[in-house]
């Protein structure tokens, strides 16, 4: 009853306190529609990172899940005998640090690629919270199904010309804002062109010359940090090699 009152008080000030954030309704989107009101008391409190710091270690123990609140993350895998590679980005909405779950340390290491924001929720207050919130559970397992699928098309993709996998990245981000109610055609690249050349398993002179053949074509442009993608439909059937 100690705890159950405790996740009650923590429901009634949290639940507010998330209701106030700018990205309440962005948060974590395809998950069903009451988790956005229950995660209100699984957070504890949000942490702000500097350009390059990390969020957690390869190893590290793994006491809480992480949601992006702004900025965004590169997470590198430890390859044996080699550089970490990078296998993936975490943007605001996403769930960061759900690799902890299963074996109590982090399999991957998170860096912030820009001044970043996360909320943190405590694993332990999850599970207490999700054993009277099922909808919890559910919604995490949708975010690590999400994340799963995701991974799964990044290894399928490895096969493709290299046109197709830019293309399919691009894409992806598009998707990414759309879902989120953001521009699909204009938004901004997190990430330096050598992270995504190191991504989708490509050189950065191979990323560049991508750009300029899609800025030729008239397909999208990148000035800067900032895509715009011209025709959607030429970006498409650039990624129809994916079937």
């Amino acid at each position: 009853m100690g705890s159950e009152r405790q996740l009650t008080h923590l429901e009634h000030t949290e639940n507010a306190r998330c209701n106030r954030c700018a990205l309440h309704a962005l948060c974590l989107p395809g998950i069903a529609g009451s988790i956005q009101t229950s995660f209100g008391p699984v957070v504890s409190d949000d942490l702000i990172l500097s350009k390059g710091q990390t969020l957690y270690e390869s190893g590290d123990t793994a006491d809480d899940l992480y949601v992006v609140k702004s900025g965004a993350f590169k997470i590198m895998t430890p390859l044996c005998g080699h550089d970490a590679h990078v296998s993936g980005f975490r943007l605001p909405g996403d769930l960061v640090g759900a690799c902890g779950l299963t074996c109590g340390q982090y399999a991957f290491t998170a860096h912030a690629l820009d001044r970043s924001t996360v909320c943190r929720l405590p694993i332990e207050r999850f599970r207490d919270a999700s054993l009277l919130q099922p909808s919890l559970m559910q919604g995490l397992l949708q975010a690590l199904s999400n994340q799963a699928a995701q991974a799964q098309r990044q290894i399928t993709r490895t096969n493709l010309p290299a046109l197709a996998r830019l293309s399919l990245f691009i894409k992806d981000l598009s998707s990414h804002h759309k879902k989120r109610s953001l521009s699909a055609v204009e938004f901004e690249l997190p990430m330096p062109r050598t992270d995504i050349a190191d991504f989708l398993a490509l050189a950065p002179e191979t990323i560049s010359r991508l750009i300029k053949t899609l800025g030729q074509e008239n397909i999208l442009t990148i000035e800067g940090k900032t895509v715009h993608i011209h025709n959607m439909d030429a970006l498409e059937r650039a990624c129809e090699t994916m079937v």
